[in-house]
């Protein structure tokens, strides 16, 4: 089986609050300080989409809004990108040997003083498209065009399919890859999926990960 990893918190966590920000320099990402084009790009690619990122210019330093005593193994940060625990990089990399990008970071105070690690940026790096559109519950925007105007030129919308807060979905075996952890591309947003020996052994481990659901897989 399969399970969908959520992007939004359902109030069992998923989300903490960070700034790519070093309080005992006072610098920021360094990218983003040098091409804020650039840096959207590498957010991109943090949420899902397909690129290459030159492991020199990911962020390694995160302040953490709100003070914590613990973490969990695994949570969305900021512009979406995935922090994880030394101990889910295991139970990753024993199941997806070299499939992902994965480096160290620190997590700080907004003193500047560093959280017990340690922590890793992490960057599925496997991609599919094996979300059914039609066994899934999903909102369409159907494709639209809007005819010139005085100040602005025709144009047309792209149809677009967004998956619901319900996070239901099918998955086409047939197109599931050689991967325990892949970002899927079936829909308009990626969605990250994992196998279900991924999901097993994070749970066997006791890990504190995002709310997962399981997915419907279907022949199609």
């Amino acid at each position: 089986m399969t399970w969908i990893i959520k992007r939004t918190s359902d109030g069992r966590g998923g989300h903490i609050s960070t700034t790519a920000y070093d309080p005992r320099t006072k610098s920021d990402w360094p990218l983003a300080k040098q091409s804020r084009k650039m840096a959207a790009v590498y957010e991109g690619i943090f949420q899902g989409k397909r690129g290459d990122l030159d492991p020199a210019l990911l962020p390694k330093v995160f302040v953490v809004e709100k003070k914590r005593k613990v973490f969990p193994d695994m949570w969305w940060g900021v512009s979406g990108l995935l922090i994880i625990s030394d101990a889910l990089r295991r139970v990753v990399e024993a199941h997806d040997p070299g499939k992902h990008i994965i480096w160290p970071v620190e997590m700080l105070t907004k003193r500047g003083e560093p959280y017990p690690g340690p922590f890793f940026g992490f960057v599925p790096a496997v991609h599919a498209a094996a979300i059914s559109e039609s066994h899934s519950d999903v909102q369409i925007d159907e494709e639209r065009f809007s005819p010139a105007t005085p100040v602005m030129p025709a144009s047309t919308s792209p149809r677009l399919v967004f998956l619901n807060p319900s996070y239901d979905v099918g998955i086409r075996r047939t197109d599931i890859p050689d991967a325990n952890l892949w970002w899927d591309h079936g829909l308009s947003v990626p969605q990250l999926l994992t196998s279900d020996a991924l999901h097993d052994a994070i749970v066997a481990a006791g890990l504190k990960v995002i709310p997962m659901k399981r997915a419907m897989e279907i022949d199609d």
